[in-house]
């Protein structure tokens, strides 16, 4: 009994420390659960718990019960961070936090007493910044102008506000401007999205495709005119002094927290933005306490919402049942004249060039970064993307002169923001140095392994962009002595040793690249030039594991020294022995993909190992590999058993970020609606690699079987429903929120490598085989070489080599396949009857479509098996519910049987072959 509990034991720590790969096709999703204390150990109630998954960023949300515990569940595995926030205490966090499918992994966390009041951490002061700042925190604020209004209209956009009745109490002005008010009384939000997709989405949270929500206070922030509107409103009455100030001062302050304490969402910054531009439309939050829904943020900004830009229209709500954005769309002008699109450019400036010089020292890091941009917008405030952890101690100009910054509180609301003396002149470009530092950024996970935990926000990047913003880099770095330092572009000479530090320097060249970065350890290093290619293959392994492992190492040697079993013979576990292994797999993917998608302009890719377990990442010429796909298979399956350890994400993962260095970066994607095509070209460039390098079509249609059942099939980590139900692929990241989990990562991956997959399948032909798809793929990446592109961009590449068979609508246009596959939520079933007549030579029969709407339709490829494999001898044009008879096909000789999809063509819920 007590080796059994002692097995147990041993199993429940692997589970806990290591985690299965997100791509696993059965995840069922694991929890993190624990308990918040304060510092006497009592439990603190109602804390704001909040998980972030390290590989997509996406949040997870809890509130702590009257036990103090909470309970986060249905999480992809992988690495998280969790911070904990409570009234009164100070934010705790825990950065290296692992889960497994099907696991519970318990994390504690003791909250410390918040100072009386915390200095605001503004490194240079604005006084417009800190009136707009301050705002409610004088008794008398909120006590002048209010408004008593009687059925109210509000219309932003596609949102209604009727204020029935009530009070709208407004905040002290700022440079004459006020900017901030309060709504007390009874009203309801009305919005319906302007688009089919959006109202689907929509419905996912509230099981309607239009909002009715009542409310009975609603706390604005806004640089519009809505205060000119409803001063100029017979339906409000102006007066002074109203009896509920103090109330509305409250409902204000506690905003302010809600936006700088849980959602570190700087307002007051974007405020400042329009309060220093000359006159345009400014932007229009409302922050609803809703009677069916208490947490839902409305936002409309002409300048673009970050997490959804360029749309400027969005619902959020920050629920932990219900979180996620509801609703996203154009301004209703764009609809009307056509230009709502992906490709709208919100930025207000654009970045050419980062002069990076940087040092470090442990964990620390201390650079400057020497920015040159240009302003695309006018204006005083620009704002960047910088690490929280990571504080600037100085802006300068091209002159010297210091410059205003702001940066708040680590642990609060720090976006980075300059302010410039005057409105910068959009016909010229400007240089801007920042000194910065800090810790946390880099992490040491123990045995010479560092991981960076801010892969694009190490650097100030562009905040006006959701990924980066395309420019030359020129990095140099001092490190210690011992360690090596692994950058994106190539170096510009051999690392120098100055003493017992390290000097290295890299370069982009003349190539932009959206982002840069480095991995960073105690490597041991192996290349090779391959000549096909003109690529430089590295290799880069740590001479010792993470400390995760030595744990687990060291557990079971504590365990077998007390007489218990653990089925493992683990021993030593080495990653720098698989250096052949993952250069072949990069020599072989480079090769595929330089043949099918045209050359780099890289000179050299990177296979370097990170001490994350379960998610790789591809930056310019650096791939970012898990550090368990370089231990040994039987290593492997004694960690995470024979089925997370021999599961295909460790075959295919360096594969399909190899190929990102074509889907991603030198083509990369608009917005949100189009990174399906990074994700999902990444991985259908997999099955090439599967293919051609596995040479084996039973594997090639495992392959594809697999992507078929992600996108199908119902499981735990999607909340139980079928991912391909959920919304299109253009929907991106926002496929996963609180009521569908982890849906993102079983739709976009797989479904956008089905849409290229399917595509490759119509223009193959017996005759030239990938000819024609061949030299789409080429054309479409040298038409936009270094470039970010939209679906529709795609489309129309697409379109330009359609092969006849494919014009179903006569039109040389491909609507009908990009409605269905792309913008789309259909999902078709098929099923052959057939029969081989004369001896094999006549085939008759039928092949059905199923399950669609009646203007779906698609190209089904038939094949014959003439007993030396399968042969297609063409295809079924299906429209609808429907059937397509095959009468009497002569066939060139005697054929075994006959089949539908064979290759895997057409996704679809199921596919029937029989006679």
């Amino acid at each position: 009994m007590k080796n059994r509990n002692l097995h147990i034991a041993i199993i429940a720590l692997f589970l806990v420390a290591l985690s299965l790969p997100f791509l696993t096709a059965q995840a069922a999703g694991g929890q993190i659960e624990g308990k918040v204390t304060d510092p006497k150990g009592a439990a603190v109630v109602g804390a704001k718990v909040i998980a972030t998954e390290a590989a997509t960023n996406q949040t997870y949300n809890a509130t702590t019960d009257g036990q103090g515990r909470y309970k986060i569940e249905g999480l992809p595995a992988g690495s998280y961070s969790v911070v904990v926030s409570a009234s009164g205490f100070s934010d705790v966090r825990n950065d290296s936090v692992k889960v497994a499918d099907a696991a519970v992994t318990t994390v504690d966390l003791k909250l410390e007493i918040a100072p009386v009041e915390a200095a605001v951490n503004v490194s240079a002061k604005d006084s417009v910044y800190q009136q707009v700042r301050q705002i409610a925190k004088a008794d008398g604020d909120f006590g002048g102008p209010f408004a008593t209004v009687k059925n109210l209209t509000l219309k932003r956009d596609a949102g209604v506000f009727t204020l029935t009745s009530g009070e709208i109490y407004f905040a002290p002005p700022v440079e004459g401007r006020i900017t901030g008010a309060v709504f007390i009384g009874e009203g309801e939000l009305d919005l319906t999205p302007p688009t089919q997709i959006e109202k689907h989405t929509l419905s996912i949270f509230i099981n309607n495709e239009a909002l009715s929500e009542p409310f009975t206070h609603l706390v604005l922030r806004f640089t519009d005119n809505t205060l000119d509107e409803i001063k100029a409103s017979p339906s409000a009455k102006m007066g002074n002094g109203g009896s509920q100030a103090a109330k509305a001062r409250e409902l204000y302050r506690g905003n302010q927290q809600l936006l700088r304490k849980e959602l570190r969402e700087n307002v007051d910054l974007r405020t400042l933005t329009d309060i220093y531009a000359p006159p345009r439309p400014g932007f229009f939050d409302a922050f609803v306490d809703g009677r069916k829904h208490s947490k839902l943020i409305f936002v409309l900004d002409p300048l673009g919402i970050p997490e959804v830009s360029p749309e400027e229209v969005a619902l959020l709500s920050y629920g932990e049942t219900d979180g996620g954005t509801w609703t996203a769309f154009h301004l209703a002008t764009e609809y009307g004249n056509g230009t709502a699109s992906s490709s709208e450019d919100h930025r207000l400036f654009d970045i050419v060039h980062h002069e990076i010089d940087g040092t470090i020292k442990g964990t620390q890091i201390a650079a400057t970064d020497r920015v040159t941009l240009r302003p695309l917008v006018a204006g005083r405030v620009l704002s960047f993307n910088l690490y929280r952890t990571l504080r600037v101690s100085r802006v300068q100009d091209a002159e010297g002169h210091d410059l205003s910054f702001i940066q708040e509180n680590k642990d609060e609301d720090a976006k980075l923001g300059v302010i410039t003396p005057a409105p910068l002149d959009l016909q010229k470009d400007y240089t801007l140095t920042f000194t910065y530092a800090g810790g946390e950024a880099l992490r040491d996970s123990g045995g010479g392994n560092f991981i960076l935990i801010p892969r694009s926000e190490w650097y100030p990047n562009n905040g006006g962009t959701q990924f980066g913003d395309r420019a030359i880099f020129d990095i140099t770095f001092r490190y210690p002595k011992g360690n090596m330092f692994v950058g994106t572009g190539a170096p510009v000479e051999p690392d120098k040793a100055d003493g017992n530090t390290m000097i290295t320097k890299w370069s982009s060249g003349k190539t932009e690249l959206a982002v840069a970065g480095f991995n960073y350890g105690r490597f041991k290093k192996k290349e090779l030039m391959d000549k096909d290619t003109g690529y430089n293959i590295e290799f880069y392994a740590n001479t010792e594991v993470p400390n995760e492992i030595k744990q687990i190492q060291l557990a079971i040697e504590q365990i077998e020294a007390q007489g218990g079993r653990t089925t493992t013979t683990l021993g030593s576990v080495s990653t720098t022995g698989m250096a052949d292994q993952a250069i072949a797999d990069a020599e072989n993917a480079s090769r595929i993909y330089n043949a099918y998608f045209g050359k780099l302009p890289y000179t050299r890719i990177a296979m370097t190992q990170q001490p994350a377990g379960f998610f790789g990442q591809a930056w310019p010429t650096l791939v970012f590999m898990p550090y368990i796909a370089f231990i040994d298979t039987t290593q492997r399956a004694q960690l995470l058993g024979t089925r997370g350890g021999t599961d295909n994400f460790w075959k295919y993962v360096a594969p399909h970020e190899i190929a990102h260095q074509w889907w991603g970066h030198i083509v990369g994607w608009d917005s949100y609606h189009d990174q399906w095509m990074s994700e999902g070209f990444a991985e259908f460039s997999a099955s090439l690699y599967v293919q051609f390098v596995r040479h084996d079509i039973k594997k090639f249609n495992d392959f594809w079987d697999n992507q078929r059942d992600m996108i199908t099939q119902s499981r735990p980590a999607t909340h139980d429903i079928k991912p391909y139900t959920i919304g299109p692929v253009t929907q991106g990241y926002r496929l996963s929120n609180a009521k569908t989990r982890a849906a993102y990562q079983f739709l976009v991956y797989p479904k956008g490598a089905y849409i290229l997959h399917m595509i490759r399948m119509m223009l193959y032909s017996g005759k030239d085989g990938d000819r024609r798809f061949i030299e789409m793929m080429k054309d479409f990446v040298q038409t936009n070489f270094n470039h970010d592109v939209s679906t529709e961009d795609f489309k129309r590449v697409v379109e330009k080599h359609m092969s006849p068979d494919m014009d179903l609508d006569g039109n040389q246009r491909l609507d009908w396949f990009f409605n269905e596959w792309v913008y789309g939520t259909e999902m078709p079933s098929y099923k052959l009857e057939y029969d081989l007549a004369d001896g094999g030579s006549t085939l008759t029969g039928r092949v059905t479509q199923s399950g669609v709407s009646d203007h779906f339709k698609m190209l089904i490829p038939i094949y014959v098996d003439f007993g030396k494999g399968f042969v297609r001898i063409g295809t079924a044009n299906i429209t609808g519910n429907s059937s397509v008879e095959l009468k009497n096909i002569k066939l060139v000789q005697p054929a075994k049987r006959a089949a539908l999809c064979v290759m895997n063509d057409v996704l679809a819920l199921s596919i029937q072959n029989g006679k």
